[in-house]
């Protein structure tokens, strides 16, 4: 098998960082949740207490403790779409005129890390 398709996937990649970036951090805040998810279910497993929980909770589809972090966690993740692509535009895709808006957040886009 030849791997023609892996480096145009790579060009693609390298030419769209906002898409990169994106990807990057979702699969990283994917796993943290899963992993999450599977050490909590895990000990409450574990210990016996999961079944009491379930029970208590009374999970079904349209439980508010359901639908309210979903909702919540999709609010999150349009704000962070939202920020991230005015960084991207404002600091990696900005035009030589600056406008009043790169003014007001020059010094937060332009900090450098220091270390």
């Amino acid at each position: 098998m030849s791997r023609r398709n892996s480096g145009g996937f790579s060009r693609f990649m390298e030419k769209h960082l906002l898409l990169q970036y994106i990807l990057n951090s979702f699969g990283k805040v994917l796993l943290g949740i899963v992993l999450g998810t599977a050490l909590i279910f895990g000990i409450l497993n574990a210990t016996g207490k999961y079944s009491v929980l379930e029970s208590r909770l009374d999970l079904k589809y349209d439980s508010p403790w359901l639908t309210v972090p979903m909702a919540a966690a999709l609010a999150l993740a349009l704000i962070a779409l939202v920020i991230g692509l005015i960084l991207y535009f404002y600091k990696y895709k900005r035009s030589r005129v600056k406008s009043s808006f790169y003014s007001a957040l020059a010094d937060v886009v332009n900090e450098k890390k220091k270390g």
